[in-house]
């Protein structure tokens, strides 16, 4: 199941919000495409080993700090601050989430990776919500 993050639309209302649409676009086309990245690797990962999993996925939650780190310096309009926090936290969580699958990987734990990758849909879905908000209000 290919996940999607965030998408990104246009328009801008004013030059705070036009700044942050700016920041907030890039960075949210790049969660997107790690989003899609962790969908393909979920399809994929139980035909391979747990060294492949934790591979992948310690890739994917490096990629996935950078970018929320990115996303983390942005400062939202004060009419979009609430979804912007929601979006930053579960984002945050998917990090934990990735981190817990390279952790039960380690470990040989399946049901530790199942867990952690129903935690990681959910926030993934949270963040989206969130974002989704973000990127209508942004029009």
């Amino acid at each position: 199941m290919a996940l999607v993050l965030i998408s990104a639309c246009g328009g801008s209302s004013s030059n705070q919000s036009a700044g942050f649409k700016s920041g907030y676009e890039a960075t949210a086309n790049q969660l997107k495409q790690v989003s899609h990245d962790i969908g393909l690797e979920i399809q994929q990962a139980s035909k391979q080993t747990d060294a492949q999993v934790v591979a992948a996925f310690r890739g994917l939650a490096s990629r996935w700090q950078t970018h929320l780190s990115q996303l983390q310096t942005l400062k939202p309009p004060s009419n979009l601050a609430a979804d912007f926090n929601t979006v930053t936290g579960a984002a945050g969580r998917v990090e934990a989430d990735l981190n817990g699958i390279v952790a039960a990987g380690r470990t040989h734990s399946a049901a530790a990776a199942r867990q952690s990758a129903a935690s990681l849909v959910s926030d993934v879905l949270t963040a989206k919500a969130a974002s989704t908000k973000i990127t209508n209000k942004l029009g």
